[in-house]
């Protein structure tokens, strides 16, 4: 069969067509490509439709991986486009967590996987779920044959009173492509068990990784953990009267820790390292001393009982459900902290001596879980639309150093008009620490108030963090404020999608929010909702333990010059690239996107954009707002950078 009877579209995009091939190629060739492909590529069905066509030829799986519900909902979309254009025999099933599609896990459940996991296991080990010990083979024959949504298939196991997440992976066995987070191949644990149920090898697998430019982080946040010595001491009181050994452990627990801020705070530290050793060594010390001598696992072990007997035991009379919910939570954390810690992985151990004194495990190399899996997988594709440079992301990930496998850096041009983006870097304006004051700021409010003036749309204005938003805030005169809608950092999902609205149906409205947060990286503006954008300074790290740590450990690996570009100038260009790409999202929009900070212009900042960054340097943006709304993308060049 031939990919041009598979695409389910008119026609193949500018830019779709090389990297269709780029994909058959790698698929056939069991190679690894790592793809900077624009928004307005196509990147799902463009992948999807040559590893689709190689993956049924070849008795191949397909693990399309995604940690977005939206990029879930396109794939699926995507997929029944091609079963129903080929009138195809084709099984793909969507998965998310194992938690979130029980139908009779509670609220701490959703939130914990290990206690969902003890609490799933015991369940079916005494056979308490009547959903887990159904078989209904009317219902997988339905899924099978159909492809649905994940919130589709739980629906439809919930009405024949299966386990929608037995179901799901009954039919990955048999399934040429499913749909999961990225968990499911880049977690250990989760990873072999999935495998083993689905009687699958990583050889027989085409890995697709969606929005690859978040899986670094997305490993090293698995792997890493925190815990706050609040918490500790909160729990002690709180278990006082039900555990008496518990809660003096906890006490001498937090005692080990609270003397190492002592000490650091006398010292006028901000932040300490801890040795991985030295932790275990004190508290096992501590356990032998107790009337019931238990060894650092068991303590442990001992913390998670506790937490799942919590739940288990009826409430004592007058006991706010919340309390115990919030207690057995505060077990389950400081549990799964303990036993992160003793991590053998390439970890920063921290303690952050502040208003509430934190204990910070970081993984430094998230490649100590992706390149197994892209050295054992058939073939491996990476994707975004800013997986830029491609060769950090191969490094970083570990592609690079996959063996006797063919690997192909790619980056492709945008298919939309050039003539739609116009790219400005503003003179004379700048969030460098040694220039922030009244005066920068009071300036940067009235450029923001002199582009709001010539924009007739939506801005979005996004700033390096919460504090600058606030401060730049108070700048803005009162008329331009009232227009202003403003992101704050406890935002829940429901509150952060009644902004989004407000702003699509108010074609004046102007969003402060910051670079890196949902509303610069997880929101999709549909319809042009975006005339502006305005990205004020770099959100470059502060110089922590944890980022001189980054960077040495990656100099280590490839030298100081990438040690500082992988560990400290590309994480903040990609929250620049994330932020920036919000504006166009069809052949059809249009939009300014303005760099509100010089450094932009300047070495070796700019060096880390992307080519087609045609940027103008400018101390007269407003005019160069008003002459591209007014008269198409008329610029005047000789102002572009070199």
């Amino acid at each position: 069969m031939e990919e041009s009877s598979f695409f389910p579209f008119p026609s193949v995009r500018e830019g779709q067509r090389e990297f269709m091939a780029d994909v058959k190629h790698a698929v056939e060739a069991g190679g690894i490509l790592v793809a900077h492909a624009p928004t307005g590529i196509g990147k799902t069905v463009a992948a999807l439709v040559p590893a689709l066509l190689y993956a049924i030829e070849n008795e191949k799986t397909i693990f399309f991986l995604t940690s977005k519900r939206s990029q879930h909902k396109i794939a699926i979309d995507t997929l029944r486009l091609i079963k129903e254009r080929n009138d195809l025999n084709l099984t793909a099933v969507d998965i998310t967590s194992k938690q979130s599609m029980c139908p009779r896990a509670v609220s701490v459940y959703r939130e914990f996987y290990s206690l969902f996991n003890e609490f799933c296991r015991n369940e079916q080990k005494n056979k308490r779920c009547w959903y887990y010990m159904n078989h209904d083979e009317e219902a997988l024959a339905r899924i099978r044959g159909e492809i649905m949504h994940v919130e589709e298939l739980c629906e439809w196991c919930k009405t024949r009173q299966i386990c929608p997440y037995k179901a799901a992976l009954e039919v990955g066995k048999s399934a040429d492509v499913i749909v999961c987070d990225y968990n499911y191949l880049f977690s250990r644990d989760i990873a072999s068990k999935v495998l083993e149920k689905i009687e699958k090898n990583l050889d027989e697998l085409i890995v697709i990784v969606d929005e690859a430019h978040n899986l670094p982080d997305r490993i090293r946040n698995n792997l890493s953990s925190e815990l706050r010595l609040k918490t500790i001491s909160e729990t002690a009181r709180s278990i006082r009267n039900i555990d008496r050994e518990m809660y003096n452990n906890l006490l001498q627990m937090e005692m080990i820790l609270s003397k190492l801020v002592t000490n650091a705070a006398k010292a006028k530290i901000a932040e300490i390292t801890v040795d991985r050793n030295f932790l275990v060594g004190e508290l096992e010390k501590m356990l032998r001393r107790r009337i019931e001598v238990l060894s650092y696992k068991e303590f442990i072990n001992a913390i998670r009982s506790r937490a799942e007997g919590i739940h288990g035991s009826k409430s004592a009379d007058g006991e706010p459900r919340k309390e115990r919910d919030i207690l057995q939570s505060n077990l389950i954390s400081i549990s799964d902290f303990l036993d992160a810690w003793t991590t053998e992985e390439k970890c920063l151990r921290i303690l952050s001596i502040n208003d509430n004194p934190t204990l910070f495990l970081k993984l430094l190399d998230p490649s100590v879980l992706s390149e197994p899996v892209f050295r054992r997988a058939h073939a491996s594709i990476m994707m975004s639309g800013t997986l830029y440079p491609v060769e950090m992301y191969a490094d970083v990930l570990g592609a690079t150093r996959v063996n006797g496998r063919e690997i192909a850096l790619r980056e492709y041009k945008s298919p939309f008009p050039r003539e739609n983006r116009l790219i400005a870097v503003t003179k004379g304006l700048t969030t460098r620490y040694t220039k922030r004051g009244e005066a920068m700021y009071r300036r940067i409010g009235e450029k923001i108030e002199g582009v709001a003036e010539n924009v007739r749309g939506g801005i979005a204005v996004f700033f390096p963090s919460y504090a600058l938003l606030k401060a730049i805030l108070v700048y803005l005169s009162p008329h331009i404020r009232r227009r202003v809608m403003v992101e704050r950092r406890e935002m829940g999902k429901m509150e952060r999608n009644r902004l989004y609205e407000r702003l699509r149906n108010d074609e004046a409205g102007i969003l402060f929010a910051v670079q890196g947060g949902s509303f610069s990286e997880g929101m999709d503006y549909e319809s042009n909702t975006l005339k502006a954008i305005i990205i004020v300074g770099l959100p470059l790290s502060p110089p922590t333990l944890e980022v001189k740590a980054t960077q040495g450990y990656y100099a280590g690996k490839y030298g100081a010059e990438k040690g500082r570009l992988y560990g400290y100038l590309y994480p903040a260009i990609t929250k620049v690239l994330q932020a920036a790409g919000r504006g166009i999202r069809s052949e059809h929009d249009r939009c300014i996107i303005i760099l509100m900070d010089y450094r932009f212009a300047q070495f070796p900042y700019k060096r880390c954009l992307p080519p087609d960054f045609d940027m103008i340097f400018t101390d007269k943006v407003e005019d160069l707002c008003r002459s591209f709304f007014n008269s198409g993308s008329e610029t005047n060049s000789s102002f572009m950078i070199p």
